[in-house]
């Protein structure tokens, strides 16, 4: 097989799998059936040649697939009677025989596979998981390192998860696209996919553009099915706001560059003007919750004009109030960099330690910003020490780069102490 056959197969299988999950109505059930159409391409088309159209191809065997193993089943099991069919119907075939109406509401087929992989047998991390390596085709590896845990632990947890969704089915009671714990996992799972386009795991591409405009089309996507939900419109603020930035983030060199040396007229103006708006839109429902959080946080960064007047103050008031309701390392770390810039280094670092927070030393980016507050402080090596832990777990190599250079600037350190 070519190399430009398998690009070809992994970027069609999210739809194909897509497609073949409206036929089969379980997410398990379909990835058996894609897997089978793709080992039937990867054995016919070095040979017969690649089909005039690939994803229809796929999903033509898929579904043959699908129908054999059902037929095959049907003659080994009793055959149920009509109420035991009614009973085990998908929540997809109930939607689609009492709200048809809305089916046609759904405009994009990976917003319906996304909720798929949130299904109530698994857990939210689980879910998230799953759509990474379904939907946006991440190996476990690329996975386990989203999670930061080793991949033979995401490679069990993904192998549990899809036991669990196999055994369960689809839950009986509310449709899946009405379940608030669904659509939970429907914008964390979202958050991480943007994420890892927004700073990737991947030394070549830092920044994947492709993961990006995923994310933000199934944030649009959720916020046009749930107008009334400020959340999801919370969701869709934070991203734009992110992305509106993305342009300035790597220098022509393709190095990264922090957010207060960034060049601020690369943003993009009316993509920010609109996200707040819809800030305004989700606030303006009086029900607030950690994405618009968030959201504003980001706000605020870009109203300012420039690093130096960024109100801090604002930014790590806003933190405390997100880490109310996400008391997760993550919050933390960000909160004391914040409370570092508006009442000194040592109130961050203070924050840090803090016992009363949560455990934050396996957060990768608590050394970072550890450092940043030491060196602040004059503390040359106790700074150095944390930037070699930090480097030691930075995602790309372009990150990895970027701590070399804060390692080279520190007074007293030798070439040699990088390598």
């Amino acid at each position: 097989m070519t190399k430009n056959h398998a690009d070809i197969l992994r970027g069609l299988y999210p739809r194909v799998l897509a497609k073949t999950l409206g036929f089969t109505q379980n997410l398990p059930d379909a990835e058996d059936a894609v897997q089978e159409a793709v080992a039937r391409a990867l054995a016919t088309w070095p040979l017969q040649g690649r089909p005039d159209v690939p994803e229809a191809w796929l999903v033509a065997v898929a579904h043959n697939a699908f129908r054999d193993r059902v037929r095959r089943a049907a003659r080994e099991a009793p055959h149920p009677n009509a109420l035991e069919v009614v009973a085990q119907m998908s929540p997809w075939v109930r939607i689609a025989v009492g709200q048809p109406e809305f089916v046609r509401g759904w405009k994009d087929e990976l917003l319906r596979l996304l909720f798929a992989c949130c299904h109530p047998a698994v857990e939210g991390g689980e879910s998230a998981a799953l759509a990474l390596g379904t939907i946006v085709g991440l190996s476990t590896k690329e996975i386990a390192a989203a999670f930061v845990v080793a991949p033979r632990t995401m490679e069990q947890r993904l192998t549990r998860a899809r036991q669990r969704m196999r055994e369960r089915g689809d839950p009986d009671g509310e449709p899946p696209e009405h379940s608030g714990n669904r659509l939970t996992a429907a914008l964390q799972t979202i958050v991480l996919i943007f994420n890892e386009g927004y700073w990737s795991t991947d030394d070549e591409a830092p920044i994947r553009g492709d993961l990006c405009r995923l994310a933000l089309g199934l944030a649009h996507s959720l916020a046009e099915a749930f107008p009334g939900e400020p959340e999801a419109l919370g969701l869709l603020a934070l991203l734009r706001l992110h992305d509106a930035r993305r342009g300035a983030r790597l220098d022509s060199a393709g190095a990264p560059v922090p957010l207060p040396d960034q060049d601020r007229t690369r943003w993009d103006a009316d993509a920010i003007a609109s996200a707040v708006a819809i800030l305004e839109r989700a606030l303006s429902l009086g029900r607030v919750g950690p994405f618009q959080i968030e959201a504003a946080i980001s706000a605020a960064h870009c109203r300012a004009s420039s690093a130096e007047v960024t109100d801090w103050s604002e930014i790590a008031s806003l933190y405390e109030a997100l880490e109310r309701l996400r008391p997760t390392p993550a919050v933390r770390v960000n909160r004391a960099f914040a409370v570092g810039r508006a009442q000194g280094a040592a109130a961050g670092l203070r924050l840090l330690e803090h016992p009363a927070g949560p455990t934050v030393d396996s957060y990768p980016y608590v050394h970072l910003v550890r450092a940043v507050l030491l060196e602040e402080l004059g503390r040359t090596t106790d700074a150095r020490a944390a930037l070699i832990v930090a480097r030691e777990h930075a995602r790309n190599g372009a990150e990895r780069a970027q701590i070399d250079t804060r390692l080279g600037r520190l007074p007293g350190t030798e070439p040699e102490a990088l390598s």
